[in-house]
């Protein structure tokens, strides 16, 4: 395409549209991109393949540090283990590309480290039986069970820890994908929203297309309609397109992945029923057809029980670490509004039940009484309800809240089996009360010290939102969703945004 003195405005309003709060590309990062060949569709594919060969110089050199430290701490495994070793260590790349291991970042509109564990674990268990399994036809032998254990392990925590890192160097040396979306306003607004309460798409919306004829009421700019998809990408330098047209007919479909496909485009689409279809859902065939297969049933006994064995040891240990923390807060909370330090109120736990959740007093003392000037429960539109500047509020509670402080005491509840570690949020009994059948859904499980509101946009997420982020939870408990949630708690609490 030539390049005009309209392009060149059009490429300079796409690099500022890409500058966000909390995902800001710099106008260096889009320089550099665009002298190395790294913007664009064809810099996106370039970009992918260089992340690939980082991820897999990272696996290898994960290998090649355990089999180090195996081979000096264990005298089972000599220099000529080593050597071997190392000359069959490309098979552990091939297992780990046989994982699909390198491909996600590029393919997946939002993937992280985390994401990979189990197929990372998979992954070491299945690299260290081939490592092992070669060694034994070599002059060496195998490994001892020791050594092959410590070689897994020390393989599996070191590619962990070298894939984040080198994601987060990554991410802030590279400038965020332009996308756009296709579809009516309202569902627009809805993936706009949830880009940006998963910063990990690393993805910046500058606008919508659509043929629909409402009126644009979309927070996204209109650019065109969709047959203008080739034109706008090749203006605006985008990367990734985002379907959200559930009336698209199956041959205008088609078109559009031929278009994308021809531009070199991204492509995801949301399927015509997204609300319905959680992560629980599986993808199936028969023959040709593809089915979706629905699992509907209550979390194993023994999924349940391991979970209460990590919240007692886990509040337990953090109520002994963090104890100098909580009592500087106590303090804090008595030197600036006097007593009382705790604020106790009754919440709905697990099937509705009532119990007293414990916090640090954030507000003034006769702040339930004058909850009634600021919120009138009977006349909101959804049940719940967020209060931002609220009034009532004191200077340590601002600073408590900020951090989160004030909610640790509820570790206490965890502990006494009223709370989880992880969970949705405990609501209080006046607004449970205005639940109907299917947002009473969210009463199955213990409420949780965190959950899934807490490290998806909090305060600011909708009810509706916050609904369907439960709904996916509870379809799907696992102890590693919980760890997930857990490990993602402390950026969400640092980064601060919805915490009123």
């Amino acid at each position: 395409m030539t390049r005009t003195p309209d392009t060149e405005k059009m490429d300079a309003e796409r690099r500022a549209a890409a500058e966000g709060p909390e995902r800001r590309a710099t106008a260096i990062q889009y320089r550099a991109a665009d002298r190395l060949g790294l913007s664009g569709p064809e810099g996106s594919r370039r970009r992918g393949a260089l992340l690939r060969r980082l991820m897999a110089l990272g696996d290898w050199t994960a290998l090649i540090v355990a089999l180090l430290v195996v081979t000096a701490v264990t005298s089972s495994t000599d220099v000529a283990d080593l050597f071997w070793a190392i000359l069959f260590s490309p098979s552990w790349i091939l297992v780990v590309k046989l994982h699909g291991l390198y491909d996600h970042d590029h393919r997946r509109i939002r993937h992280s480290t985390l994401d990979e564990v189990p197929s990372l674990v998979s992954a070491t268990v299945l690299g260290t039986l081939v490592i092992d399994g070669l060694l034994a036809i070599s002059p060496v032998g195998p490994l001892s069970p020791k050594s092959a254990i410590g070689l897994g392990l020390g393989t599996l925590i070191g590619s962990f820890i070298l894939r984040g890192v080198l994601r987060w160097v990554w991410h802030r040396a590279t400038p965020v994908a332009l996308g756009l979306v296709i579809g009516p306003p309202a569902t627009v607004d809805a993936v706009a929203r949830r880009v940006v309460t998963h910063p990990e798409t690393r993805l910046h919306l500058v606008g919508y297309l659509s043929s629909s004829r409402e009126e644009d009421s979309a927070e996204l700019p209109r650019l065109g309609t969709v047959a203008d998809i080739s034109e706008v990408a090749e203006v605006t330098g985008i990367e990734r397109v985002v379907v959200t047209e559930g009336q698209m007919s199956e041959p205008a479909a088609e078109r559009l992945i031929e278009e994308c496909k021809k531009a070199g485009l991204a492509l995801t689409f949301l399927p015509q029923h997204y609300g319905l279809l959680g992560p629980g859902i599986e993808l199936n065939r028969l023959a040709e057809l593809p089915v979706l297969d629905f699992r509907f049933s209550d979390p194993p006994r023994s999924t349940q029980a391991m979970k209460r064995v990590m919240d007692v040891l886990v509040s337990g240990t953090l109520l002994v670490a963090i104890s100098p923390v909580l009592l500087c807060a106590a303090l804090a909370t008595l030197v600036d509004s006097g007593r009382p330090v705790f604020f106790r109120q009754k919440r709905a736990g697990k099937d509705g039940e009532p119990f007293t959740m414990l916090k640090f007093r954030t507000m003034d003392a006769d702040a339930e009484d004058r909850l009634g000037e600021l919120v009138d429960l009977s006349k909101l539109s959804e049940p719940a309800f967020k209060i931002p500047d609220d009034p009532r509020v004191t200077r340590a509670g601002r600073v408590l809240r900020r951090t989160s402080i004030d909610e640790l005491p509820q570790l206490f509840n965890v502990l006494r089996g009223e709370m989880s570690l992880v969970g949705p949020r405990p609501e209080e009994e006046a607004v449970v009360a205005l639940y109907d059948e299917r947002q009473r859904g969210r009463l199955a499980i213990k409420p949780g010290l965190t959950g899934p509101m807490q490290v998806y946009g909090r305060g600011d997420l909708t009810f509706e939102e916050r609904l369907a982020m439960e709904r996916d939870y509870l379809d799907n408990l696992s102890l590693l969703t919980d760890l997930q949630i857990l490990v993602r708690t402390p950026r969400a609490i640092m980064r601060g945004e919805g915490a009123y």
